[in-house]
């Protein structure tokens, strides 16, 4: 498995971004279009930034696409490097000292955004310090198999999600141990709770502030970004410490909203964020 992702992937990070930049600079609107993906990511950003002219939206649609596209090959590099690679890949760490004053045997929960790869990111925390954390399930066996095992290097757990698995991961953290956990996706029933993203209505994973109020350990969010002049930065971030509260959904959607705003073109768009709604209509993605 591992070889097969490196022939995706067999051209360094920086030459496929340029390869990607290039084809997205001839490829026409028309085509990007017919692309599902492309049209829930277009309404997502249509939600998110509302002032925008149709051919504003347009333009910030086709980059974010492509970012995420680049995003996927991330993930495929990730997949088929080991991690000392992707240590030499992560070229700045900004506020390193946040994640690093946080002791071996203090508990620590952070909680990530879908900026770019999450594997990536999640690549170079594993090399760094073990944690427990949940996993979702991949539809295709043979990739879930290889995914989980590759998670789960350097004494890293991964439990599903799921009531089992946060009772897992609350009493790691009980343990001084460490979880790292995605909070910007849509939950399944009872995990989430309705709150408000870039001024909508979003059914939200309400864990990371369940687990931080609960266990009263220290909170951080994480995200990984790049820069054409430096590569691959990992970033970490203190919440306000609203976020013990009992609003700390929506204290953590407020933090994530103004780190997406920094480069909306990096976040990534194409999951329907906003289909889970309390009254209708039901699905705002129907075409």
């Amino acid at each position: 498995m591992k070889i097969i992702f490196y022939i995706f992937t067999i051209f360094p990070l920086k030459p496929a971004f340029f390869m990607w930049d290039t084809l997205f600079k001839v490829l026409p609107l028309n085509i990007l279009r017919l692309m599902p993906p492309f049209r829930v990511t277009k309404t997502n950003l249509s939600i998110a930034f509302p002032g925008l002219a149709k051919h504003e939206l347009d333009l910030l649609a086709k980059e974010s696409y492509k970012e995420t596209l680049k995003s996927f090959y991330e993930t495929l590099f990730t997949w088929s490097r080991s991690s000392k690679k992707i240590i030499r890949e992560t070229k700045r760490i900004n506020n390193r000292f946040l994640f690093n004053s946080q002791e071996k045997e203090s508990g620590l929960i952070i909680f990530a955004l879908h900026n770019r790869s999450i594997d990536f990111m999640l690549r170079w925390i594993s090399s760094q310090r073990p944690h427990t954390s949940l996993y979702k399930k991949i539809k295709i066996k043979p990739i879930d198999k290889f995914v989980k095992k590759l998670r789960q290097e350097g004494n890293c757990k991964m439990v599903e999600t799921g009531i089992g698995g946060v009772k897992t991961i609350l009493n790691s953290l009980e343990k001084n141990q460490m979880t790292c956990m995605a909070s910007d996706q849509v939950p399944a029933n009872g995990l989430g709770v309705y709150s408000t993203f870039f001024g909508h209505e979003c059914y939200s994973f309400s864990l990371a502030p369940k687990l931080a109020r609960k266990s009263n350990k220290q909170i951080l969010m994480s995200y990984l970004s790049y820069e054409k002049d430096i590569g691959h930065i990992i970033n970490f971030k203190k919440p306000s410490n609203e976020i013990y509260e009992n609003n700390g959904v929506d204290v953590m959607n407020e933090e994530m909203e103004r780190e997406i705003k920094k480069s909306p073109t990096e976040y990534s768009w194409e999951y329907k964020k906003f289909r889970k709604l309390s009254q209708e209509p039901k699905s705002i993605y129907k075409s």
